[in-house]
């Protein structure tokens, strides 16, 4: 069962959506496993369920010619890297950078999707 939905999840985050930078991103991505220079999706996506559990939200490719922005920081990054959201079992939802090359968790971020009181998240990761 595992393994379908893993199959499933990655089958649809590699169908790229027609005329969005996904298509640039799944072309690049796909040009740069085929030629050896990086780790496919599936092995990544491998690693971060076999350690934190859970599923797959979102994943996307980043090239080093990418510029990186997220909630925290904005960044050059010097290595080609893959972006996963993960929902883990227990309803954290974690962003997770992977060295698209070496397949090296580079940060972890999380927060529990339910707010608590006071309105703020459970960020301890972050």
């Amino acid at each position: 069962m595992r393994a379908l939905l893993l199959a499933t999840s990655l089958i649809v985050l590699l169908v790229p959506t027609p005329g969005s930078s996904s298509a640039d991103d799944y072309d690049r991505a796909r040009a740069a496993v085929a030629a050896g220079r990086i780790l496919p999706l599936t092995e990544i996506v491998e690693r971060a369920t076999a350690e934190f559990g859970g599923g797959v939200l979102d994943a996307e490719y980043e090239d080093d010619d990418d510029e990186e922005d997220d909630d925290h920081h904005r960044e050059r990054s010097n290595r080609s890297h893959y972006r996963i959201k993960l929902l883990t079992p227990d309803g954290r939802v974690l962003k997770l950078v992977y060295d698209a090359v070496s397949g090296e968790l580079i940060s972890r971020h999380g927060r529990h999707r339910e707010r608590h009181r006071g309105g703020r998240d459970d960020d301890e990761d972050d």
